[in-house]
């Protein structure tokens, strides 16, 4: 007897290992289980009526994704058979570890017409080796991106969230090599983050939610795509093969971004070394666009409240600066980046009745709409009392006078300078404002001293009402600076570490008054959380005179 061949008995087999047989229609969207293939699925007679879709339930959501990318591989040719891990949720809300292999089966004419396969209970492989992947009640996903998730979580603005995409924090884990983004913007899809070339002009930055492009697509369907070869990536979306090159990956996924509900856009990975994507990586993935799903329906909102505090803040400042013979002159406004808060900075340049040059900049104490209000009515009083021809002490004195009477309870910090173009002589009074800085033709720059006066808007019974007037000069060539203490003061710093600060970029910038500006605002509020809004005013004689 012990010669005998052993009887081969399939069908025992297959109950021995608790594994079911399947089949898949993609057409009508009908699946075969057998009675042992239901029973891995943990499925009642009557949860199943034959459909693939009421599966799914049944299938943990990042699992489903990989079995979808699998099967939409296999339809497009890209494979023909698939073996994969997931987990069933069972009714008492266990997982239960399954693997499913299938294989593809073709007509004659070599159509694809069905996908069979075997399903089984794979505890037994799992439940000791060090391929299972741990449970989430093991390891939240998103340990392994911390670093990255606080990154996010210290955004402030779409801006900022796109920029922490390309950052190595985000990107290792992933094991990516690139990330775009997509928000959703009035119904339309705006690009932030994109892997393109700068040099791809024509490629559209925003697009209708029914265009077909990759981003769009995972928005509209509310579906990840997932694509292991450039190939099949092109033959989906022929119109980006003028950018392959600048897209450089062999492998992309296209994932929704949704927080509460509410779609928000989408998120692009791209990688080098993928043939197939994991249940690790779908995983990971998965975990990593709920980040930056939430990161984004948090800042969008204040990205749209500071955009209407800067409209607010820029209505309120002068809509044009005078084009005066003899001088150039450079105004910049950067509002606060950290929170919402609207600033009573403000600037202004008035041509006087006696060919001179009125120049004003100060700051309304508070940030509020109260105290842009403020400033845009102060602004306009003291540019009244400049056209008159008001000498500088006493067009601060009746702005203060001004704002005392408005009963507002609100000091403001000023400073009001008369520049005579064709001598250069200065006259400057100073409501304890920050002292203006000097830049010579060498590119030295000194600190202009001015006597002090009180702020604007204190009550006239305290009896601190006089503003004296300091004279200096502007040579041929010189720079005159006015600026906020936005430009200089940070948070728990000495004014003075600030202002030399402020005065070596202003020594060291560019010798064009335009792009000198630029850089003074670049340079000292660039920082992702400014705290204060900055205001700079610039002016630059022109001429061949001299101080006498």
């Amino acid at each position: 007897m012990g010669d005998r061949d052993p009887r081969l008995e399939p069908g025992e087999a297959l109950v021995a290992t608790r594994t079911g047989c399947f089949a898949w229609d993609p057409a009508s969207g009908r699946l075969a289980l057998d009675a042992m293939a239901r029973t891995v699925f943990g499925l009642l007679p009557a949860e199943f009526t034959g459909l693939a879709g009421e599966l799914r339930p049944r299938i943990r959501a990042a699992d489903w994704d990989l079995l979808s990318g699998l099967s939409a591989d296999l339809l497009a040719g890209r494979r023909e058979t698939y073996s994969a891990y997931f987990r069933v949720v069972l009714h008492d809300g266990r997982s239960r570890w399954t693997h499913a292999r299938g294989s593809l089966v073709r007509d004659r004419r070599g159509a694809a017409t069905r996908v069979v396969g075997v399903v089984r209970d794979a505890t037994p492989d799992l439940a000791h080796s060090a391929l299972r992947m741990p449970t989430e009640e093991e390891q939240d996903p998103l340990r392994a991106l911390g670093e990255g998730v606080l990154a996010l979580a210290r955004t402030m603005s779409v801006s900022e969230v796109a920029e922490v995409l390309g950052g190595e924090p985000s990107l290792r884990p992933l094991g990516a090599k690139a990330m775009s983004l997509g928000v959703l913007e009035q119904g339309r899809l705006q690009v932030v983050r994109t892997v393109l070339s700068p040099n791809a002009t024509d490629f559209p930055r925003k697009s209708r939610l029914a265009d077909s492009w990759p981003l769009n697509d995972a928005v509209r369907t509310n579906s990840p795509l997932f694509f292991t070869s450039a190939h099949a990536f092109l033959d989906r979306y022929p119109r980006l093969a003028p950018y392959r090159n600048g897209i450089g990956a062999t492998a992309a996924a296209f994932l929704p971004l949704i927080d509460e509900g509410q779609p928000l856009g989408a998120l692009g990975v791209f990688f080098d070394d993928r043939s197939v994507f994991s249940l690790a990586d779908h995983t990971l993935m998965s975990g990593w666009a709920r980040a930056v799903g939430r990161a984004v329906h948090r800042v969008v909102p204040l990205d749209r409240s500071l955009e209407i505090a800067a409209a607010l803040q820029s209505a309120m400042l002068p809509r044009r600066i005078p084009r005066t013979p003899g001088a150039r002159i450079a105004v910049r406004y950067r509002t606060a980046r950290k929170g919402v808060r609207v600033g009573g900075d403000w600037y202004d340049a008035v041509a006087l009745p006696d060919g001179g040059l009125g120049l004003a900049i100060g700051d309304v104490q508070g940030h509020d709409t109260e105290a842009s209000a403020l400033m845009g009515q102060l602004r306009v009083a003291m540019s009244a009392y400049a056209a008159e021809g008001h000498a500088c002490h006493s067009v601060l004195g009746k702005a203060s006078a001004f704002l005392a009477d408005l009963d507002v309870d609100r000091f403001a910090t000023c400073q009001y300078l008369r520049v005579a173009l064709d001598t250069g002589e200065v006259h400057a009074a100073n409501a304890g404002h920050p002292p203006p800085l000097l830049r010579h033709a060498d590119g030295t720059v000194e600190r202009v001293r001015l006597a002090g006066g009180p702020p604007l808007g204190l009550p006239a019974e305290w009896g601190m009402t006089a503003y004296p007037y300091t004279t200096a000069w502007l040579a041929p060539g010189g720079t005159l600076l006015l600026y906020s203490d936005g430009l200089v003061e940070k948070p728990g710093e000495d004014f003075d570490i600030g202002l030399a600060r402020l005065a070596a970029a202003f020594s060291a910038g560019p010798p064009d008054l335009e792009d000198l500006a630029d850089h003074l605002l670049d340079t000292l509020t660039g920082g992702p959380h400014a705290e204060d809004d900055a205001a700079l005013l610039m002016v630059r004689r022109d001429g061949t005179g001299a101080a006498p």
